[in-house]
Order: C-alpha cells, then sequence, then structure tokens
C-alpha cells in the first residue's frame, strides 16, 4: 500500500508510521497487517536513524516494541521527547513489563498496547495508531490557531503602542518651530517608532524633489535632487496617492533612486513633498505598515501646514502694522462693551487729526471721543450696524480738537466683540463740493435774472422800438435796433455758457463734415465762405460740437472781413482737426487769454464765445490749440485725447 500520509496532514488520509524492528520477520508481519489495516509502514532498525526522521517529520507516528536496543518503554519516550519530537509514540508493552503501565500513562503523548509482539492484534494496534494520530492532529491544529491568534494580538498591541507613541510624535510636531526641524523628527519618528530602518522626506521645489531629513541607516548612494516626475515618488506627489511595492520588479513605476531596493513605501506630505521607506527585503511592508506611515505623515503635514499659515499670518499683521501706522486714513481698533466700541488702539494719523494722544483714548468709548452731541445718536446707530456684522461705509461730522470736520466713515466688523473704524478726512472736499453748489445756486440765480428779469426788458424796449419804427424811422432808431439784437445775442450766448459750459456729454460717431455745415446755417455768415476738407468720423456730443463750430464761425466773422474764408479740415498727424480762417490772426501775446470768460478784442464781442469753445473741447477732452493759419488767420487745432484716428476709430 503507497505512503501517502505526512505529520499534520487532515484527517482521512490514512497515516504513515515508522515501525523500529527488532527483526526483518516481525517487520514483515508488522507492515504486511498494518498495511491491511490502512496504515502505511516504514520500517527502521536502528533507533538512531528513526529518530532523526521523526525530526523531519516523516512520519505521524512510531510504533515500537519493547523493551528495545536495551531501552524500556518510559525511557524511550524520554529520549525522544527530550529531542523535543512531538509525534504521537505507540509502544508495545509485553505483558511481563505491565508493571510499567502506570508510568507511561504519565508519559507525554504516549499510547500502549498491552500485548506481547508476537501475539498482538493488528487491528487493536491500527485503531490505536489512528487515535493517537487524530488526537495529535487536533493537538497541533488547536496550537496553530492559539499560535495565530497569539501572533495577532502581540501585532495589534504592538500596533496599538506605536499608534500612541504617533499621537506624543503629532503633540511634538505641532510645537515645532522650522521646517527642519519637522523633517528630522518625522524621519526620527518612521525610524524609532514604525522601525523603518532605511527612510527620507523630499521636499517638492518648482522642478524638482529636493532631501531634507534621512534615517540614521546609511544608503546605499547618496540622497540627491530627483525631478519633480520621476518614478513612484512624481506620482505619488501628482496624484496624492499611497503606493506599497511588495517587490520593485514587478511595480510599474519603481525605480530605485539610491540603491538596489527590493520594497518600498511612498506617502505624499500633502502639497508639500513625499515620505519614502525603503528594504533590500521583498515584501518587507504590509498594508499596517502603509496606514501607520499614512498617519505619521498626516502629522507631519499638519505641522507644516501650520508653520505655513503662522508664516503668513505673521507677513499679513506685518503689513496690517505698517499700514495701520503709517496710513493717512485715521484707525481706530475697538472691542464691544455692552455695546459700546471701546478704543484699544489709534494710529498716528488719528492722534495728529483728533489731537489726542493714544493715552487718552484707549479704554474709552470712540463715540464719547468723536461724536459731537447732536450726532451722539446716529453714531450708536452705526455701531448697532457693525455689531451686526455689517459693513458701514457714509459721511460723517466728528468732533476734533480743531473744531468738527467732515469724514468718510468705515466701519469693519472683526469678530462678534471688535471691530475697526477708518475716518478718511473729506473736509477740504465738502468745503469744495459746498462752494460749488453754492456758486451754482448763484448761477441759477444769474441764469434766473437774465432769463427773466433782463428778457423781459428787452423785449418791452423791442416792441416800443417797432411801434416807433411805424411811425418814423431814422438812424437812431436803426442803431438803437442793432444794440438791442446785440443785447438779444448777448443775453443768448450768457444762458448757453451758463446752463451748457459742463453739461453731460453723450458722444456717438459723428460726421464732421455734416456738422460743420449744418452749423454754417445757424451763423450770420455775411458774405463769409466755409470750406470744409474733413470728411471723417469722431467720436462726439453731436450738440456740443455744433455749438463749438457756432461760435468759431461766430468768432471769424465778428474779428474778421464781411467776406473771410473759414476752413475745416484734418490736422497733418491724423489725431485730430483745425479751424482757420484768412482773416488778421490772433497776436500770440494774448492766445492764453482770449479762452478766459469776458475776454474780448471785439467792440460789441460778448468775451463767451471762445470760452464756450473751450468749455466744450474741456468736456470732450480734447486739447485745443491756438496758432497762425497758412493765410496768416486764426488756426484753432483740436487734438482728440481718446487715441481717435482720422476715420475716428477708436485705437
Amino acid at each position: 500500500m503507497a505512503r501517502t500520509g505526512r505529520t499534520g496532514e487532515p484527517d482521512g488520509v490514512e497515516p504513515t508510521v515508522l515501525f523500529v524492528a527488532p527483526s526483518p520477520s516481525l517487520a514483515e508481519a508488522a507492515s504486511a497487517a498494518l498495511e491491511r489495516q490502512g496504515v502505511a509502514v516504514s520500517v527502521e532498525y536502528d533507533l538512531g536513524v528513526t529518530i532523526e526522521r521523526l525530526r523531519e517529520q516523516d512520519a505521524d507516528c512510531l510504533v515500537a516494541p519493547t523493551p528495545i536496543a536495551g531501552l524500556t518503554a518510559t525511557e524511550l519516550v524520554e529520549i525522544v521527547r527530550e529531542r523535543n519530537i512531538a509525534v504521537p509514540l505507540v509502544l508495545l508493552v509485553s505483558e511481563a513489563d505491565e508493571d510499567r503501565v502506570a508510568e507511561l500513562e504519565e508519559a507525554d503523548g504516549a499510547d500502549y498496547v498491552l500485548a506481547d509482539v508476537d501475539s498482538v492484534s493488528y487491528g487493536r494496534l491500527a485503531d490505536r495508531i489512528r487515535a493517537a494520530v487524530a488526537k495529535y492532529h487536533s493537538s497541533r491544529a488547536q496550537q496553530s490557531e492559539r499560535d495565530i491568534v497569539s501572533r495577532l494580538e502581540h501585532r495589534i498591541q504592538r500596533t496599538e503602542r506605536k499608534i500612541t507613541s504617533l499621537h506624543g510624535v503629532a503633540m511634538e510636531l505641532s510645537s515645532a518651530s522650522t521646517v527642519d526641524d519637522i523633517y528630522e523628527q518625522t524621519v526620527d519618528a518612521a525610524e524609532q517608532i514604525l522601525d523603518l530602518d532605511i527612510c527620507f522626506a523630499f521636499e517638492a521645489e518648482a522642478d524638482r524633489f529636493v532631501p531634507r531629513a534621512k534615517s540614521s541607516t546609511p544608503t546605499d548612494r547618496a540622497l540627491e535632487p530627483v525631478p519633480l516626475d520621476a518614478g513612484v515618488m512624481g506620482e505619488t506627489y501628482r496624484t496624492g496617492d499611497s503606493h506599497r511595492a511588495v517587490d520593485m520588479d514587478l511595480h510599474a513605476l519603481a525605480e530605485p533612486e539610491f540603491g538596489e531596493y527590493r520594497s518600498g513605501l511612498s506617502v505624499a506630505i500633502g502639497s508639500f513633498g513625499v515620505f519614502q521607506a525603503v528594504s533590500k527585503q521583498t515584501g518587507a511592508f504590509d498594508e499596517i505598515d502603509l496606514e501607520l506611515t499614512e498617519l505619521l505623515v498626516a502629522h507631519t503635514t499638519a505641522a507644516l501646514q501650520r508653520l505655513e499659515y503662522q508664516q503668513q499670518l505673521r507677513v499679513e499683521r506685518d503689513q496690517f502694522a505698517a499700514l495701520f501706522d503709517n496710513s493717512t486714513d485715521c484707525i481706530v481698533e475697538a472691542t464691544f462693551d455692552d455695546g459700546e466700541p471701546i478704543v484699544q488702539a489709534v494710529n498716528p494719523a488719528f492722534e495728529e487729526t483728533f489731537g489726542y494722544d493714544e493715552s487718552e483714548v484707549v479704554g474709552v468709548p470712540i463715540d464719547d471721543i468723536v461724536a459731537p452731541d447732536e450726532r451722539h445718536e446716529e453714531a450708536v446707530q452705526l455701531t448697532r450696524q457693525v455689531r451686526a456684522g455689517d459693513y458701514v461705509q457714509t459721511e460723517v461730522r466728528r468732533q476734533t480738537n480743531d473744531g468738527e470736520k467732515d469724514f468718510l466713515l468705515r466701519s469693519v466688523p472683526l469678530s462678534d466683540d471688535a471691530m475697526y473704524a477708518v475716518y478718511t478726512d473729506i473736509t477740504e472736499r465738502r468745503d469744495l463740493q459746498r462752494g460749488v453748489e453754492a456758486q451754482n445756486e448763484r448761477l441759477e440765480e444769474f441764469v434766473s435774472v437774465i432769463s427773466h428779469d433782463l428778457r423781459n426788458p428787452l423785449n418791452v424796449a423791442q416792441g416800443r422800438l417797432d411801434l416807433a419804427r411805424e411811425e418814423t424811422d431814422n438812424e437812431h432808431l436803426q442803431a438803437v435796433s442793432r444794440s438791442l439784437d446785440r443785447m438779444a445775442d448777448l443775453t443768448d450766448e450768457l444762458l448757453e455758457f451758463a446752463r451748457e459750459g459742463a453739461a453731460a456729454l453723450d458722444p456717438e460717431p459723428t460726421n464732421l463734415e455734416t456738422v460743420a455745415h449744418r452749423s454754417w446755417e445757424h451763423v450770420d455768415t455775411a458774405e463769409a465762405t466755409l470750406d470744409v476738407d474733413a470728411d471723417l468720423t469722431i467720436d462726439a456730443d453731436e450738440g456740443r460740437l455744433q455749438q463749438l463750430f457756432e461760435n468759431l464761425f461766430r468768432n471769424s466773422v465778428e474779428h474778421a472781413a464781411d467776406d473771410v474764408t473759414i476752413t475745416v479740415g484734418t490736422l497733418d498727424t491724423g489725431t485730430g482737426f483745425f479751424v482757420e480762417d484768412d482773416g488778421p490772426g490772433i497776436p500770440a501775446e494774448i492766445r492764453t487769454e482770449v479762452f478766459d470768460a469776458g475776454f474780448s478784442t471785439a467792440e460789441m464781442g460778448s468775451g463767451f464765445g471762445l470760452t464756450i469753445v473751450a468749455s466744450v473741447a474741456e468736456a470732450h477732452e480734447w486739447n485745443v490749440e491756438i496758432c497762425e493759419g497758412d493765410a496768416g488767420g486764426a488756426r484753432f487745432e483740436f487734438t482728440l485725447y481718446r487715441g481717435e484716428d482720422v476715420n475716428g476709430v477708436a485705437e
């Protein structure tokens, strides 16, 4: 029968025994009998060889008649067990040694059959062998389970101790003051706590990884910078995914940079770099090693983020401190106490503008210091808005040691109990604004006087003149008529200047030639001639441009001969246009004065025509310059500020 069984094999497989025979005849008889009972037998005659085979786990059971080789059954058991052989022993004990049975019953893993070797029942012996082997297999399985559980418990305990130690490392990292300290502590913890004998931390720069720390175990080659896209390190950093290489020969991206390593771990340190551990053994790291490494590196990332945030915070604080100290605006830092903003600090601009030293106002409600009595309730309402989380921006009037001033107040809530108030002095601007408003009121009164109080008497005088000329007509009445017409023109020009001088523009593409011809039709041009050589389009308010042309045409007719020729054309530079006549021109010494309101060299001139021209040009942001024309007359050149070319298309 074939020998198929071996120690530790499952139930249902026939056992294999080593039979120590005292003679070949007994060996043959026993082997044949046991094999008929389903037991595979291997015979040995030398007890020493038998013990060596048992050490090699070459059988499931030892069967031996006793005494043998001069050894009693008990002595044979002792010799086998002293050699750490655990397989069961089934001994044939002669009836003459029956008194030793009690000793065998106390022996470890020994069974016996009380029978002489020549008269033993091999069926009974086979049953004893199977029972002993089954018991042995069961015991081994239970021991194996206990060993596995023990190893797992030990691993869990070691892992728990490592996790506890890593929490301590996290506390140390949280107090590290430099990036170098963080990397060094990370590698030390990996080496001392996680048993990662060869490990290193790399920091990412613009196009490469730079080594920042390494374990005490030397690498095969020196650590050097690595390209940012290199192997597992580059992939780990790019994706943020960890890698565990069981066998680097089988890993698609594994290309050891610093020695002939067989396995490794690679974990991203956030956006800062990569941590790696390597070993020269295949399969040196399991999933628990990777998870513990990820936990350590998570603490490292948090510590680096903390340092980065602290550095950014220091920069922002320094910038704010510089702004606070050097700002020309008045800044107040305040905290709320029972709803009132209590001053904590003020900047030098506040001290200078309001006239208080910081020591005088710290600890005092800001509204008690700067809000006039009649405006205190207004200040309280603004404070309530800030406490509600609203950003407040409004113009206020506040008390300083030099009297009340106007400020633009911007109040910013910092938290539920703190705020900043920024006061920008706008007193000069508000005074100017009030002055403009007063001037506008006077201008309105002036316009009203012209429109009603002056025009009405003119209308009455014109009516009386018309009646008088129906009765008689002479040169005196004609002179009166001319004077009244001139007074009406002056009135119209004054109204035009007062109402339209700074009116808002509505620019649109406007053809210069078209507007020039239309303007010519609205002016009393006598025998004058208009020559337009400017078929171009510009961005302009058509109505205001017509005003400009009308006043220039009227100015030429008034200051030159009746048959004056007026030309409108494009500047040679292509950046604007000109209007010129062939009259006497404008002397160079008064060219800077002719745009002043009321200035005129004509006996009957109002002095507002060219002022209106300058106002229209300024409103369009054009530059106007007076020079001498080709024929010696006055030439007005308008350069367009908005970058139009000769076709009026904005550049």
